[in-house]
């Protein structure tokens, strides 16, 4: 199956819903709430663990970086585990390990995110250690130092290292070209470089502050057992009166010079790779039904063994070892439809646009068959009973929603309207959203081929 993030959100919401037809396993509700400074919460009660995940999301990723300070935003998830007025440098980790817990951060384009998983009656500790990094951090010049070189280092080995990723900046730059989304979240290396202590203070100024800030516990709690300890840990914090302000986007969906491939050379690089990105519409709740489609579509086009690109690029033509295809649209921004094969030797690379171009006027043309449709539905639902059972993917789903200005509710509609979905809803779907003049080519090819 394809592995977006989309695909994570969508399996897990079914087997949320699931869930709530069935009483006596784990009936779902979700409680919401908010402290008096502007801190949201959200609660996913779960009786069957003495355990709970405490989620702390921030309304800012690097999509809301200053101009000129790409890459601080991931740059401060490292600075929140250094120290604080009164938490030693690098012991938040070693203090969440000590109560046997786990802990880390993410940081992505729309959000930062900082998790626990811990046992029920030391949820407290934790709110008491996130509430303190959130106003009393230590900032200095010579933390920020170290942690920039941590950075780079980072960018080293996961994007300079890596020639796919590389070619997935550039594909981004060009396809999101004059809005946030086309500097990576890690950042440019040359902005990294010159991230100082003021630009780390002021960041810190401006975006932790509870009034920016979702707190999202799942487990063995309800909203209210908890409302008593928020307010005693996060009630206090000082709201910054400063919210995320409005973001430049793309005056239209097509690209300049779409029909023109991005063509990545490098000595590393063993097996070729294709791959298209597709400028999306930006996701609204009104059109909520035409992404769920889109969901679907991409399942039935490029998830897993029965999907058409397999069935043709992997076993009838044997060009391929493995393709995909996924929605990405839970976004405040323009969302993404991906494409990707990789090309075995033999075949010709310069074809395979050629045959996803014909994949796509297929699904268009002709109606879908019953069967791919109801596979397609049966195969986003297929995790259903693990992704009811972890409670850290029920603080991802509802953590990430909220971040981006979805309710708990527009979560829970989602797996009725995948289900609602019609053949022509696909074929509709298709045509409108995934056009070539919204997109860009990629390949990645060996130093010595030739495109």
């Amino acid at each position: 199956m394809a592995t977006s993030l989309r695909h994570i959100l969508l399996v897990a919401m079914l087997g949320l819903v699931a869930a709530c037809d069935q009483p006596n396993q784990n009936d779902l509700r979700v409680e919401t709430g908010r402290l008096d400074n502007g801190m949201d919460i959200i609660v996913v009660p779960d009786r069957r663990a003495n355990v709970v995940t405490h989620m702390v999301w921030f309304r800012v990723g690097s999509a809301d970086e200053p101009p000129g300070k790409s890459g601080i935003a991931h740059f401060f998830e490292h600075l929140m585990f250094r120290g604080t007025k009164n938490v030693a440098s690098g012991a938040f980790s070693k203090t969440v390990a000590r109560l046997g817990g786990q802990d880390n951060a993410f940081t992505s384009y729309d959000y930062t995110a900082y998790f626990q998983r811990i046992a029920r009656d030391k949820l407290a500790d934790m709110m008491r250690l996130e509430a303190d990094r959130m106003q009393n951090l230590i900032i200095n010049k010579d933390i920020v130092a170290v942690e920039r070189d941590v950075i780079l280092e980072e960018r080293s080995m996961r994007v300079d290292g890596r020639p796919a990723a590389l070619l997935g900046e550039q594909m981004r730059a060009k396809l999101h070209e004059g809005t946030p989304y086309a500097i990576p979240v890690i950042g440019w290396r040359d902005e990294i470089a010159a991230l100082n202590a003021e630009d780390a203070a002021d960041f810190y100024r401006r975006f932790y502050a509870p009034d920016n800030a979702i707190l999202v516990v799942t487990g063995n709690i309800t909203l209210a057992e908890l409302m008593p300890l928020a307010q005693q840990y996060y009630g206090a914090l000082v709201p910054s009166g400063k919210p995320r302000a409005p973001r430049a986007r793309a005056k239209d969906l097509q690209v300049a010079q779409w029909d023109e491939a991005i063509i990545h050379r490098d000595e590393r690089v063993r097996q070729p790779v294709w791959q298209r990105l597709y400028r999306l519409p930006v996701y609204t709740k009104e059109a909520a039904s035409r992404f769920a489609a889109l969901d679907v579509a991409a399942e039935i086009l490029g998830g897993g063994s029965t999907a058409r690109l397999h069935k043709r690029l992997v076993i009838d033509e044997k060009r391929s070892s493995q393709t995909s295809a996924y929605a990405d649209v839970n976004r405040l921004d323009h969302g993404e439809f991906s494409l990707y094969t990789d090309v075995l030797p033999g075949s010709d690379i310069t074809e395979i646009s050629a045959i996803m171009d014909a994949e796509i006027a297929r699904l268009i043309d002709a109606p879908v068959s019953d069967g791919e449709l109801a596979r397609a539905k049966i195969q986003l639902a297929s995790a259903l009973v693990y992704a009811r059972d972890s409670q850290y993917r029920m603080a991802q789903i509802f953590g990430r929603a909220a971040s981006i200005n979805m309710s708990p509710q527009e979560v829970l509609d989602w797996p009725a309207q995948v289900e609602a979905v019609t053949k022509a809803d696909i074929q509709a779907v298709m045509r409108d959203m995934v056009k070539a003049e919204n997109s860009v080519t990629g390949l990645l090819l060996p130093k010595e081929a030739q495109p």
